[in-house]
């Protein structure tokens, strides 16, 4: 598949039905509103934001009441949300008593928020006094009471008492009582009020400050508790309230998606313009899905709608569509971005690649059958939610992919090549054997020989000239002709003519093909043939024989780019072998742990479990991550711009429930 043709559409609607026709469209899901705010000579006026003060406060209420009641909920099982139908979820909007329940719940939230608050208020109050208790006077005598002051505080532990009772023994008009825990209560003339209050500095005395407090300390205890009872008892009274409410959950969800639904369409409605008595909007819809998006509008009455031709200089939005196995991937095309004017659609020339690759970077047959089980159990569960699958589809593809190379590479959860059953070894060696070389008996496996870092770096070499290749493709496409059939010609001879040559002489020995030979010359030929195309069509749009030599000569450099690119390919070898040597590791540790007694099996399996699944993990992780990086950088920039405006579907997603569509 491709790129789907997308056109412009408008239409024109009686105001009475501008709601039908709203809901119509998001519920058609095929369609791209276009902005017509800023578009200075459309027709009719802009479309006034739309006051929506009992929907906001709706929303404020349900943004409450919804966490506060989910928190009240102690059961372990969950209060499903029962799947609704568009029209369904909208008909809450107007269900009176739910909108009373979610204004009460939040009411009841802030409630107890301030009750608890108070509650923690008056309990150090009580925590207070209750420290108190053994104060002999009333809170508000300690202070200056005519000619006599008053204080109480706590008493340094290091010094004691004993300089309190030295200053009360030097002046008679000072005089101070003991009380528990290091408290004490000081009294004296104001005569001598200098002296006393130094008195107090050097003992550490901690004046404490009773300000809020009156009567005796049992008094004012008293009180205090009451006030709590009264608070606690709220609570409780408010608790039980929302504890009813906690059934209302999975209707207040779904009256939250409603709301939500509703504030959408009210806020397409701006992106249109409009008279007093009609609606107009500009959209953007696929090609084949217009007939039906007409059919079903011109059913309401009042609606027309008809194709527009494209202003100057106007690019519709672009709507990628893919078969059933490719489709996965549009994730990865969509991180990177649409295509744009000759661009192609990416998605189905990757995605080969794609799984090769990450099927390599994992290479081993057994985690890919524990991924590929877990990706196929999370595809059905997300999919019976009616979520996005392409995850779990990628991570399923991905998951068989390393089944295959587990077979051939003799990858088993890091089980020794040589233990393995002659089945499985017989299964590696048309691999093995692939590039001479290889001796049966003296290594682990394929996945830790460099025989397969050179064959890593081949499917580099093939991608990169597939990408030439599209590149080609692509500038023919946009008229480039000769001048594109030259250009790619020149960067194809001498990807081919350098790699093999390269290869022969540093990494392979001699196996391709004897050195010196005649192969030597061809494979250079070519090479150079290939610089002079290049040369030729990187100058030629430069002025004068040195712009051009100059540009030519810069083009040429990119060359040692290619060989970046195709070196960029052996991380999949080291990530293969590095998930191995974990694997092998993992396997050594649970062996070791077998000779523990009593729980030495145990400890086995918990280790050889969890390793395993952690090392998966991490392999499919990486996998993904440098997978994607090959394509990005070293695939997509032969050929991709990806600068193209993403079909941005007028649609609602729900946060709570599952709308039937």
């Amino acid at each position: 598949m491709a790129r789907d043709s997308v056109v412009k559409a408008e239409i024109l609607c009686h105001s009475t039905v501008k709601t039908d026709v709203l809901a119509t469209l998001e519920k058609a899901g095929s369609v791209h509103l276009i902005d017509m705010s800023v578009i200075e000579d459309a027709p009719f006026s802009r479309v006034e934001e739309i006051s929506r003060s009992s929907i906001h406060s709706l929303a404020v209420s349900l943004e409450k009441s919804i966490p506060f009641l989910q928190n009240r909920h102690s059961s372990k099982k969950q209060l499903s949300v029962t799947p609704k139908t568009v029209d369904e979820l909208s008909s809450l909007i107007h269900d009176g008593e739910l909108e009373l329940t979610a204004q009460r719940a939040a009411e009841i939230s802030d409630q107890l928020i301030s009750l608890h608050a108070r509650q923690e208020e008056i309990q150090r109050k009580i925590d207070f006094i209750e420290d108190w208790a053994d104060l002999p006077l009333r809170f508000d005598q300690i202070r200056q009471n005519g000619v006599f002051s008053f204080k109480a505080g706590f008493v340094s532990a290091r010094e004691g008492y004993s300089p309190l009772k030295k200053l009360e023994q030097e002046k008679e008009l000072f005089h101070f009582e003991e009380l528990s825990k290091n408290k004490a209560i000081a009294v004296w003339h104001n005569s001598i009020e200098t002296e006393a209050l130094n008195g107090l500095t050097e003992v550490g005395f901690v004046t404490t400050d009773f300000s809020g407090f009156s009567g005796k300390p049992a008094d004012e205890l008293k009180d205090q508790k009451a006030d709590f009872s009264v608070v606690q008892n709220k609570i409780q009274e408010l608790t039980s309230e929302a504890d009813n409410m906690v059934e209302k959950l999975p209707q207040l969800k779904a009256l939250w998606d409603a709301v939500g639904l509703l504030a959408l369409n009210e806020e397409a409605a701006t992106s249109g313009r409009a008279s007093k008595s009609v609606l107009l909007l500009h959209l953007w819809v696929r090609l084949e899905e217009l007939p039906g998006l007409k059919l079903n509008l011109e059913q309401l009455g009042q609606v027309d709608i008809n194709q527009l031709e494209l202003d100057e200089d106007e690019v519709p939005p672009v709507f990628l569509s893919e078969s059933a196995t490719v489709d996965p991937y549009l994730m990865l095309t969509d991180m990177y971005g649409k295509p744009q004017g000759a661009d192609p659609d990416p998605t189905p020339h990757m995605a080969p690649f794609y799984v090769v690759f990450f099927g390599i970077c994992i290479g081993d047959a057994g985690y890919g059958l524990a991924l590929a089980l877990g990706s196929a159990i999370g595809w059905y569960l997300t999919k019976k939610k009616q979520g996005n699958t392409r995850l779990f589809e990628l991570m399923f593809q991905g998951g068989l992919a390393s089944i295959f190379w587990g077979f051939l590479l003799g990858g088993w959860f890091g089980i020794p090549f040589d233990t393995l059953p002659k089945l499985l070894q017989d299964a590696a060696m048309p691999l093995n054997k692939l590039v001479p070389g290889y001796v049966r008996g003296t290594s682990d496996g394929f996945a830790l020989s460099q025989q397969f870092l050179y064959l890593t770096l081949g499917f580099g070499l093939v991608q990169l000239a597939w990408g030439i290749v599209v590149n080609l493709q692509k500038r023919l496409r946009a008229g480039e002709g000769i001048s594109a059939v030259i250009d790619q010609t020149g960067w194809m001879m001498a990807l081919l003519g350098l790699f093999p040559w390269l290869f022969n002489h540093y990494l392979l020995d001699g196996a391709l093909y004897p050195i010196g030979s005649m192969w030597d010359s061809v494979f250079l030929g070519m090479l150079g043939f290939g610089a002079v195309l290049i040369f030729i069509m990187g100058g030629k749009e430069a002025q004068g024989i040195g712009g051009k030599a100059g540009l030519g000569a810069y083009a040429c450099y990119g060359i040692v780019n290619l060989l970046g690119d195709v070196l960029s390919y052996s991380r999949l070898f080291a990530l293969a072998l590095s998930s191995a040597i974990i694997a092998s590791v993992i396997n050594q540790i649970a062996g070791m742990l077998t000779a523990v007694p009593v729980v030495g099996m145990v400890l086995t399996v918990l280790v050889l479990i969890a390793g395993h699944l952690f090392n998966l993990a991490m392999a499919a992780l990486s996998g993904f991550i440098h997978t994607a990086r090959l394509q990005f950088v070293e695939f997509f920039s032969k050929f991709y711009d990806g600068t193209g405006v993403s079909f941005k579907v007028f649609r609602y997603e729900p946060r709570y429930i599952r709308i039937k569509r």
